[in-house]
């Protein structure tokens, strides 16, 4: 009877020191998910951090005069392609469209996050762009796209680029932030990501380049306003 209280209360310590080492290593992991974006903080004006649901830390802001926000994302893990982390930039930046349209490269079936799902239209990638690329959009959505395709040739081309998506309200984009450890992933099918901490240089190329496309589907929008008032000025 000793024995078994003896062992039984070995066993209850070592249970409870490996509740407290998983929680220790739960803690560590929402830290440096909360983190991520902590040295983007001089990058904005009112700079604001906070976590969301997943732990990941949300950086809001204002950046060249607009209304901003970056958000990571770690996609769900897709068969034979290692884990991936996201940087999401969203710019808001009204565009005069009327139309929404949402590109995607190398869809994989993981992209929980793009928003082309919910856009009704699906279209044909124009020549200049990635034959890779999923593009769909709202039903009115081919002028506009006609009116993006050079602008947004070359971002595309881009390897790091993961999504654009373009609204009334502004723009979105999704680069690439870091691929997942091969050794963790293969060994223990587990999401590491080394060195994920995002670069004041890499959240400002997310930016930029949500603003570029925000501001072509503007100057789509006004190229369209005046070629159809063109008959009645005439």
């Amino acid at each position: 009877m000793i024995g078994t209280a003896v062992l039984a209360g070995i066993s209850a310590a070592a249970l409870a020191v490996a509740a407290i080492r998983l929680k220790r290593a739960a803690d560590a992991e929402n830290d440096g998910r909360r983190d991520i974006l902590a040295d983007c903080l001089p990058l904005l004006e009112g700079p604001d951090l906070k976590p969301d649901p997943s732990s990941y830390g949300v950086l809001r802001g204002r950046y060249r005069g607009f209304e901003v926000a970056l958000r990571p994302v770690a996609e769900q893990l897709a068969f034979r392609r290692l884990p991936q982390l996201w940087l999401i930039a969203s710019v808001r930046l009204p565009t005069g469209a009327q139309a929404t349209i949402d590109v995607l490269r190398r869809p994989t079936g993981a992209e929980f996050f793009a928003l082309g799902g919910q856009l009704p239209l699906g279209l044909r990638p124009p020549a200049s762009w990635p034959q890779d690329s999923s593009v769909r959009g709202s039903r009115d959505a081919q002028r506009l796209l006609s009116g993006l395709e050079t602008a947004l040739a070359a971002p595309l081309a881009d390897d790091l680029t993961k999504e654009i998506s373009v609204t009334p309200a502004g723009a979105r984009v999704v680069r690439q932030l870091r691929q997942g450890a091969r050794g963790a992933y293969l060994l223990f099918r587990d999401s590491r990501f080394e060195n994920p901490r995002a670069q004041p240089a890499e959240a400002a190329a997310a930016l930029d380049l949500a603003i570029s496309a925000a501001r072509a589907a503007a100057d789509a929008s006004q190229r369209e306003g005046l070629a159809d008032a063109a008959p009645h000025a005439a």
